[in-house]
């Protein structure tokens, strides 16, 4: 946090969930343009990915599936916005 106080904090659980949780609860689907309000003051966004891993003794392998197109869409977003 002391590094870059804006960021937006994603978790395993949040990105498998994103749509539902942060799309569509925060009514971003329907008003696409509170985008803007809601994050403004966010600068990066951060995933933390859960070390199950280590828990279990077995090796972390990460594999960018899905939303690997999400960090560009944002910074997109985030530069049209400035």
């Amino acid at each position: 946090m002391a590094e870059a106080p804006g960021s937006y904090f994603l978790t395993d659980y949040l990105t498998r969930s994103f749509d539902t949780l942060v799309i569509k609860g925060m009514g971003l689907d329907r008003y696409p343009e509170l985008r803007d309000m809601y994050f403004e003051n966010y600068s990066r966004v951060v995933y933390l990915a859960q070390q199950a891993a280590d828990k279990l003794g077995l090796p972390l392998e990460i594999r960018q599936v899905g939303y690997c197109a999400l960090e560009s869409r944002l910074v997109a977003m985030m530069e049209e916005a400035y």
